[in-house]
């Protein structure tokens, strides 16, 4: 893994491989030594891990357009 784990903020989600299985989830938490709390999207309970142990890790960011309302002509 390549980034730094300051680069991960609450909010985000993320796409990773983890024993083999494909997991999406949204990171809730994330600390500086590279720990993050996890809450997956497959229904399970939150989960801790450790980001170097995540394999083939992708980060989504929301499109700025999609996130803010649009402004309405007076």
């Amino acid at each position: 893994m390549t980034a730094t784990y300051q680069t991960f903020r609450g909010g985000e989600v993320i796409e990773f491989t983890l024993r083999g299985e494909r997991r999406t989830a949204e990171v809730m938490l994330a600390t500086r030594t590279g720990t993050v709390l996890l809450d997956l999207f497959d229904g399970e309970r939150m989960a801790w891990a450790q980001l170097a142990l995540l394999e083939d890790l992708a980060v989504f960011h929301p499109d700025p357009g999609d996130a803010l309302p649009e402004r309405v002509a007076a």
